[in-house]
């Protein structure tokens, strides 16, 4: 009993009543026609962008693809990331070449004067060598993933340039009686999806 109703909905559901658009009506604007709604004009006036270009101009210049996609609202989060990773791979690099330099005088015998007096050990100099250049490599590596992510981002708005976004968006499901046309002139179950865009 249960396979006799499970197909049975099936077959309700995928009776083979089906509506579609015909190409011949449509050769010169973009419209959307459902059974039982208004003809709909789809907004074609929105170009989409070339990621190509959107991301030869982020490699170029970060934030050049974001100017060229429009956002121009991304490019001080682009160049705010790119500085933060800037400076702190400078201060980290300045850091490094003084402990270097601390560390190589304390391991030299020949040399009576350091830049780092006698109170900070050996071992302290080379942990903080080791640490800095650690932050240092990090920050290069911040560096690249900013500049690489600015280029993804570019790419992908671009990409996505004529995709509609707006608030008006719905789909609308609803059961309806489907008269059957043919040597059964019956009624059949079905359901009615209606789109909406403006």
């Amino acid at each position: 009993m249960k396979q006799f109703v499970f197909i049975s909905i099936i077959i309700i559901s995928f009776n083979g009543t089906g509506y579609s658009q015909n190409d011949s009506l449509n050769k010169n604007k973009d419209t959307l026609i459902i059974k039982g709604v208004k003809e709909v004009e789809i907004n074609s006036s929105i170009k989409k962008k070339k990621s190509g270009r959107a991301a030869l101009f982020s490699a170029i210049l970060p934030g050049a693809g974001q100017v060229y996609n429009g956002k121009y609202w991304k490019v001080p989060i682009v160049y705010s990331a790119l500085g933060s990773a800037a400076f702190f791979f400078q201060y980290n690099n300045k850091l490094y070449k003084k402990f270097l330099t601390g560390y190589q005088q304390r391991i030299d015998t020949t040399l009576k004067e350091t830049i780092f007096s006698e109170d900070i050990g050996t071992d302290v100099l080379l942990q903080y060598k080791n640490s800095t250049r650690r932050n240092r490599d990090l920050s290069a590596v911040i560096i690249l993933a900013v500049y690489g992510l600015n280029i993804i981002d570019a790419v992908v708005d671009a990409e996505l340039s004529d995709f509609d976004v707006s608030d008006d968006l719905s789909l609308k499901i609803s059961p309806e009686i489907i008269p059957l046309y043919g040597k059964m002139k019956k009624n059949t179950l079905g359901l009615t999806f209606c789109f909406n865009f403006k």
